[in-house]
C-alpha cells in the first residue's frame, strides 16, 4: 500500500479485489489529475465493488460525457443500473458496446443476464455459451447458462452449470439456491439440507461483509488521507466481526508500516499468512518490513516467494529492486527495475469486468 500511487498499480489491485490499495492509488492519482477519464473509470469501479452506486454511477457518467464511446463505462453504468433494477437504460449502455465490438464477452454476458430475466432462454443460452466457448472456468456465465436451461426445463444440464459455477466461486448463492431448488423439487432431502447449509454458510459470509462495509470504506478513506490511526481502528473493527479474513489482517499490517509499528505490523502479516499462505500481497509486504529492518537477505527471499505466488504484480520486483541494489547487485537491481516497469505499463486497461449480483434467496 505504501507504492507511489498510480492508474496501473490501482487497476492491478482491483483485480485481485484488494480495494483499499485500489483506492488509494486511484484517488491519489485522481488528486493530480482530476477528471481524468481512466481515472474516473476506475474509481467508479470501486464504488461500484463497495456498494456506492450512486458515486459509481456518477463517475461513470462523467467519463461518458467525455468518451461516449468508452466501453468500460458503458459496462459499468450498466452493472449499476441492474443493480438498481433499471434494466431498459442498462440493456442501452451494453447495446451501445456490441454495437462497437460485438464480440466484447462482458457485454455479451451481460445481455444474456437481461435476455434470461425476460425469459428469452435461447438467446441468453447462445450468449453464455459464447461466453464460455472463450472462458471456460467464467463462473457468472455457468451461471447464466444455468438460469437459461432451468428456464428450458433442463434440469440436469443446468445442474451441471450451476455446479460448475460454484467450482469457480463457492461461495456463489445464485448457483446455491438454485442448486437447492433443483434438489427439493427431485426429493433429494439428503442433498438438499447439505445445500441448505451451504446456502446458509454463504450467507453469513457475506452478511458479515454487509456489516463491515462502513468500516471498510471509512478505512480507506481514511488511509487515503494519511490518517493511519482512523483507518487501523476501523480495519481492527472489521478484524473483530471476521477475525479469519486474510486481507483485513493484511490492512492492517500495511497500517502498522505506515504508523512505523513493525513489530505490530509483522504480527498482523504473519496472521495474514497463516490465513492464507500464497497471500502475495501480504508476502511482498513482510519483504518490505524485513527490508526496513535491515534484514535483507531474508527480505529477498520473502519477496522471490511473492513473486513465485504471483509474478505480475510490480510492487514485489519494485521492492525486490531496491533489495538487490542494497546488497550490491547492480545487474540484479536493474533486471527487476526493468520487469517492474513492464508490468505497470502492461497493466494499465479496463479494470471493468463487472457483473450484476446473482445471488437469489430460495
Amino acid at each position: 500500500m505504501a507504492f507511489e500511487p498510480s492508474l496501473p498499480r490501482g487497476l492491478a489491485a482491483l483485480r485481485r479485489a484488494d480495494l483499499v490499495a485500489a483506492e488509494g492509488h486511484i484517488t491519489a492519482a485522481l488528486a493530480r489529475q482530476p477528471g481524468d477519464p481512466a481515472l474516473l473509470e476506475a474509481i467508479g469501479a470501486v464504488y461500484a465493488k463497495t456498494d456506492r452506486p450512486g458515486r459509481a454511477e456518477a463517475a461513470f457518467r462523467e467519463v461518458l460525457s467525455r468518451r461516449p464511446d468508452a466501453p468500460g463505462s458503458h459496462l459499468g453504468l450498466a452493472a449499476v443500473l441492474i443493480e438498481t433494477g433499471r434494466l431498459e437504460e442498462a440493456a442501452t449502455q451494453i447495446e451501445a458496446v456490441l454495437r462497437a465490438d460485438p464480440g466484447n464477452l462482458p457485454a455479451t454476458l451481460k445481455m444474456a443476464f437481461l435476455e434470461v430475466r425476460a425469459g428469452r432462454a435461447a438467446t441468453a443460452e447462445a450468449g453464455a455459451r459464447r461466453v464460455l466457448a472463450a472462458q471456460p472456468g467464467n463462473a457468472e456465465a455457468q451461471y447464466v447458462l444455468g438460469l437459461a436451461l432451468q428456464q428450458r426445463g433442463e434440469n440436469v444440464p443446468a445442474e451441471t452449470a450451476f455446479r460448475a459455477a460454484l467450482a469457480a466461486s463457492p461461495d456463489h448463492l445464485g448457483a446455491l439456491s438454485h442448486l437447492l431448488m433443483l434438489a427439493a423439487r427431485a426429493g433429494q432431502h439428503a442433498e438438499a439440507s447439505r445445500l441448505q447449509a451451504d446456502y446458509h454458510a454463504a450467507l453469513r459470509r457475506v452478511r458479515v461483509e454487509e456489516r463491515v462495509r462502513g468500516y471498510r470504506v471509512a478505512g480507506i478513506e481514511a488511509f487515503n488521507k494519511g490518517d493511519y490511526r482512523a483507518a487501523l481502528e476501523a480495519f481492527e473493527a472489521i478484524a473483530r466481526e471476521d477475525p479469519r479474513d486474510p486481507q483485513v489482517h493484511l490492512h492492517i499490517g500495511s497500517t502498522y508500516l505506515a504508523l512505523g509499528d513493525q513489530t505490530a505490523a509483522r504480527r498482523a502479516l504473519e496472521t495474514s499468512l497463516e490465513l492464507d499462505p500464497r497471500g502475495d500481497r501480504a508476502l511482498a509486504e513482510l519483504g518490505r518490513l524485513l527490508a526496513l529492518e535491515n534484514r535483507l537477505e531474508e527480505a529477498e527471499a520473502m519477496l522471490r516467494r511473492s513473486i513465485a505466488v504471483n509474478p505480475e504484480v510490480p510492487e514485489p520486483h519494485y521492492y525486490l529492486a531496491g533489495v538487490l541494489m542494497a546488497r550490491g547487485d547492480g545487474a540484479g537491481f536493474r533486471d527487476e527495475m526493468a520487469l517492474s516497469e513492464d508490468l505497470r505499463r502492461r497493466s494499465a486497461g479496463s479494470a471493468l469486468e463487472i457483473m450484476p449480483r446473482t445471488d437469489e434467496p430460495p
